[in-house]
């Protein structure tokens, strides 16, 4: 597990500002930070959910792993995954 920085953080806002589409925005995340998890999923599979980011091309979720189970985060030094759902 990697933790997020402030200016990683600052970054994947950026990211997610400039996509054209949640699909780039996660291959453009994959490819910044190897080590970290990241899942497109539907937004309707995260409603209810309060995300960490709001950008132009996604609502961004930080998930922490205990080693077996995944949970939503809001400590960027915890997160080991990213979730992204699409913004319509």
């Amino acid at each position: 597990m990697m933790p997020l920085s402030a200016e990683d953080l600052d970054t994947l806002v950026e990211l997610g500002n400039a996509a054209p589409d949640v699909a780039t925005l996660a291959a453009e995340a994959r490819a910044r930070w190897s080590g970290l998890r990241v899942t497109v999923v539907d937004a309707l599979d995260m409603r209810g959910e309060t995300p960490a980011f709001a950008t132009a091309a996604a609502n961004i979720f930080l998930m922490g792993c205990d080693g077996h189970c995944w949970s939503m985060t809001a400590n960027p030094a915890a997160a080991a995954g990213l979730v992204l759902a699409a913004r319509s």
